[in-house]
């Protein structure tokens, strides 16, 4: 997996820009050396998966920024040339799009009038649902490959200096600023935070910080350390929360990269359990367990309130996985290759292994437990069942 840095304060630039010259001819000396992913084991028992559809009319976009919203029955996303695409959920029929001549960052969000996506020279914009206007455009502080989210008549945006900013989703007008101060080094990242209903958002931050905020004012509700950054240099101390918070029964979970994953109450924000990890993918939560996808790829469930492990699968480790999603009682996973990989949730057995054309890294995936809609960096998006 390719780890963007990006680099704050000009008096920083040139030593974060060696650190990473450093990594890159590490990298590139130690290559032989990597570890090589074993064949994938036979399948004893296979269970019926299926794209139900595969639209390849998206253009090539960044993994990870572009993701689908599905809306009465149709879905709303872009991609990165700067197009707006209204899809049929039923059958994948591209209902109407709007191109614009301005390369977007990333999308998309909804509410009941407008979708809205970032462009590439740091404008937030709101568009109109049916005919392609655009209502208004708020200049950011910074370009945002992170997709907005929507809660209420509040639009939230994560720009890349981990500033986090509210707008009243209608007029544009900016009703809060949320940022801490950051590390010299962080990660780009493309799922940090999650908008819960009407009243407060969940902040991952670098190094390691995880806020609840009040939508409404921006203001902290708590702030706690999910993990420490350790380490001799900037390098070993990127200790950033890289996946979107899950939360269940008043129980937060998430994970950072080179750092933990673990489970807060999330009234106290007081830590239930933490275990060492490291994930730039994502993190699942149901009544029983926390589910999640180490940065090498082995797929792991943990006790949701012990954090005790109740089974771990390396059968695809080394094979660049991507954002674990609910379907049914799997867990779904889809890797680099475009092979779309189904593991129990009960026992952790790899139970399906399909290829599709989702290929390149995939953004947050939308599913209601029975359909996952899934868009990838190669200008597909389709919908998988069983």
């Amino acid at each position: 997996m390719v780890i963007y840095a990006v680099i704050y304060g000009l008096n920083r630039l040139c030593y974060a820009s060696l650190l990473l010259i450093l990594a890159f001819f590490i990298c590139a000396c130690s290559s032989s050396n990597e570890p090589k992913p074993k064949p994938v084991p036979e399948i004893e028992h296979v269970e019926n998966i299926a794209v139900v559809w595969d639209d390849n009319d998206l253009q090539s976009s960044m993994a990870g920024s572009f993701v689908p919203v599905v809306d009465n029955h149709t879905i709303f996303t872009a991609d990165g040339s700067g197009e707006i695409f209204r899809i049929d959920q039923t059958d994948g029929t591209i209902i109407n799009s709007f191109y614009y001549k301005r390369k977007f960052s990333s999308g998309t969000a909804v509410t009941s009038n407008s979708i809205f996506v970032t462009t590439m020279d740091g404008y937030l914009l709101s568009i109109d649902k049916v005919h392609g206007k655009i209502n208004w455009q708020a200049q950011l502080p910074t370009i945002a490959v992170e997709a907005p989210q929507v809660g209420g008549d509040i639009i939230v945006v994560r720009t890349n200096d981990a500033g986090v900013l509210a707008y009243n989703a209608d007029s544009g007008s900016l009703l809060w600023v949320y940022q801490k101060p950051s590390p010299p080094l962080t990660l780009r990242v493309y799922n940090t935070f999650q908008v819960l209903g009407r009243d407060v958002v969940l902040i991952g931050q670098p190094g390691g910080r995880l806020a609840l905020l009040n939508l409404n004012t921006g203001v902290p509700i708590w702030e706690n350390y999910v993990a420490i950054p350790e380490g001799a240099t900037d390098l070993d101390k990127l200790t950033d929360v890289s996946v979107r918070p899950v939360i269940n029964d008043k129980q937060i979970c998430v994970a950072t990269f080179n750092g933990k994953l673990a489970c807060l109450d999330a009234i106290s924000s007081n830590i239930i359990w933490g275990k060492k990890f490291s994930t730039s993918y994502g993190v699942l939560i149901d009544e029983q367990n926390t589910y999640s996808v180490s940065q090498d790829g082995v797929v792991s469930a943990y006790d949701k309130n012990t954090g005790a492990v109740v089974w771990a699968n390396n059968d695809l480790q080394y094979r660049n996985l991507g954002i674990p999603v609910f379907l049914n009682n799997n867990i779904l996973v889809i890797d680099s290759e475009g092979y779309i990989n189904l593991f129990n949730r009960n026992d952790g057995k790899l139970v399906a292994r399909v290829h599709s054309n989702l290929r390149g890294g995939i953004s947050y995936p939308w599913s209601d437990g029975k359909r996952v809609v899934v868009q990838s960096a190669n200008g597909n998006i389709a919908e998988i069942a069983q």
